[in-house]
């Protein structure tokens, strides 16, 4: 397997098969669209990515995980996971979402903000950087690169902002939708009314980890 992609990744797996005809490409997704046609050399899981046991030990070059390992309560869980698929000198690359520091050291309505962006985004709650640094080495990986992209997706948050201030202004709007819509929807607008300013504050990062299985 030339690289295999975690959670909500049909359509990038599905697309890079395209683009890379001679690779392979395996992707696990909860929820993979049935109405494309999937290439020869791309293969969806539907399935949660936390036991990934079609993959044999050592046969994956590289994996890619993209606003998914969020979604996870269990981090090391899934991370030796992909471990044990990568070959040695395999490589991990992740980007996804952490708190710049422990939740703890945030003042109570801070506090308060962060819980509810987390659910919000159908999300455990968001780890400090420090502790997600600890999951890849604690299960054998060797981080080499990180960054901050948090500037990159602001644009795309204070869109998320708009839509959101657009309902939440218009009291009998946000009251309807809130009773009438299913909870994982109507958490979505708090994530989107809430996630700019927070971005935008230092509170949150949107972190690219590259991440080695040493040889």
């Amino acid at each position: 397997v030339s690289a295999f992609l975690l959670n909500r990744s049909s359509d990038l797996a599905i697309y890079l098969a395209h683009s890379f005809p001679d690779a392979r490409f395996v992707a696990f997704d909860l929820r993979p669209r049935k109405d494309i046609i999937i290439p020869e050399n791309a293969t969806i899981y539907e399935q949660d990515y936390s036991n990934m046991s079609q993959i044999k030990d050592g046969t994956v070059a590289a994996a890619f995980g993209f606003d998914t390992l969020v979604h996870c309560s269990d981090k090391e869980k899934v991370l030796r996971e992909v471990y044990r698929v990568l070959k040695p000198g395999g490589v991990m690359i992740c980007f996804d979402y952490a708190i710049k520091k422990p939740l703890e050291t945030y003042d109570p309505k801070i506090q308060l903000a962060i819980a509810l962006i987390s659910k919000g985004g159908a999300s455990a709650m968001i780890e400090p950087l420090a502790d997600l640094n600890s999951h890849y080495t604690n299960t054998g990986f060797v981080i080499e690169d990180t960054a901050d992209y948090a500037v990159n997706i602001l644009p795309d948050l204070k869109s998320l902002e708009r839509h959101a201030d657009h309902i939440m202004k218009r009291h009998w709007l946000a009251k309807l939708m809130f009773s009438l819509c299913p909870e994982q929807f109507v958490t979505n607008i708090i994530l989107g009314y809430l996630g700019y300013d927070a971005a935008k504050a230092g509170i949150g990062t949107y972190q690219k980890w590259i991440a080695r299985k040493p040889i």
